[in-house]
């Protein structure tokens, strides 16, 4: 769809700029406005997970063991829809996070950093995705907060 719109777009503006010699300002706001409508009706979000997370990492469960590197309980998104291509973050203004993913009990692996407010994570790449997925390294923050994680479909 966005290709056809472009096209139809460049077809019509063509004439235009070869009978004037200059580009036509509404042609190029049309079709950024355009671009930016389709954007936003092919973006859809679903709330999948919510967590409260403290504002420092807790102390590994086991002693000794990789991983374990967490200041949330474990988010286990709910019922990802079909086609989920990134998830958005929602958290307090100011305050950044890692993710992790939760591979074995014993070992949690980096999976996005520097996470913030309304920021997209594509999940094409990433190796592996896990719907288990966990705060860690928060700052910006003394108190607990809550992180909500929408699909991205």
């Amino acid at each position: 769809m966005k290709k056809k719109t472009k096209l139809l777009i460049a077809s019509l503006a063509v004439p235009f700029v070869l009978s004037t010699g200059e580009v036509s300002t509404f042609a190029q706001t049309s079709t950024s406005e355009q671009e930016g409508n389709i954007a936003q009706q092919e973006e859809r979000l679903k709330l999948v997970g919510t967590v409260i997370s403290s504002p420092t990492n807790r102390p590994p469960s086991y002693e000794g063991m990789p991983g374990q590197l967490h200041s949330s309980d474990t988010i286990l998104l709910a019922s990802p829809p079909k086609g989920i291509y990134a998830l958005k973050w929602v958290a307090p203004e100011g305050v950044t996070f890692d993710v992790y993913r939760g591979l074995t009990p014993f070992m949690d692996v980096p999976l996005f950093h520097n996470v913030s407010n309304g920021i997209k994570t594509d999940l094409s790449s990433t190796l592996a995705f896990s719907p288990a997925l966990k705060i860690a390294n928060p700052e910006g923050t003394t108190e607990d907060f809550e992180v909500k994680v929408y699909a991205v479909y």
